[in-house]
């Protein structure tokens, strides 16, 4: 949907309310006017359509190992888990959904700790995930696997969601559920790399077999 600016003559009271209530949503004036607007007209705005998919993911996590926290605005997310590694470091996954792109959004992971050997252990895990990654995903027309690694840190394009027959999806709750199989996958296979990562080639041998489960069973790409 595209915008335009618009001219219109509004009461000072209400406009007073507007204000304080965008302020305590943490978004702007022509922002929450544009959602009220679009539900009373019962219309489908980007925003809207990202408020709905932050408000169904939570429900896909477990809260016995996920933390999760709203993002300033209705697109993101951060969710932590925390690694049963040394010195016990958290890992962050930061999902920001974006309001008119080719992509859905973006998925940030990152690695709280300042112990080199554990980064570089992160860095490893991570290069060999995305070769995984794209090999196992190349088969499917319309989704490219762009990722871009530096040092502990990932950042994974979500691209729009298909169903392997390449259909698209629309459904807010089936594109939340998306997004956190896949938040909840690569969370299993960090796991299950660091309890094996004294042997690297079986570490790699079974996030790869992981993966491969995973494709037999996967309702929605992204």
């Amino acid at each position: 949907m595209s915008k335009s600016v618009y001219s219109l003559v509004l009461t000072d009271e209400i406009v007073r309310a507007i204000d304080s209530l965008a302020y305590r949503m943490n978004t702007s004036r022509s922002a929450l006017i544009d959602r009220i607007l679009a539900e009373k007209l019962s219309m489908q705005t980007p925003e809207i359509r990202m408020r709905n998919i932050m408000e169904n993911i939570g429900s896909f996590f477990d809260d016995e190992i996920f933390r999760l926290q709203t993002a300033a605005g209705d697109g993101g997310m951060l969710i932590k888990s925390p690694l049963p590694y040394k010195y016990k470091p958290t890992i962050r996954y930061s999902v920001e959904l974006l309001r008119e792109d080719r992509y859905l959004g973006r998925l940030k992971v990152s690695f709280r700790t300042q112990n080199m050997a554990l980064m570089e252990l992160m860095n490893d895990f991570l290069t060999c995930f995305a070769n995984i990654e794209r090999r196992h995903l190349s088969r499917f027309d319309g989704i490219d696997v762009v990722m871009q690694i530096d040092n502990d840190k990932m950042v994974r394009m979500l691209n729009k969601p298909l169903i392997k027959d390449g259909r698209s999806v629309s459904d807010p709750n089936l594109i939340a559920e998306a997004i956190a199989d896949y938040v909840n996958f690569l969370d299993r296979a960090i796991k299950l790399y660091f309890e094996n990562a004294d042997n690297r080639k079986q570490a790699v041998s079974l996030v790869d077999s992981l993966y491969n489960e995973r494709i037999k069973t996967l309702k929605v790409i992204l």
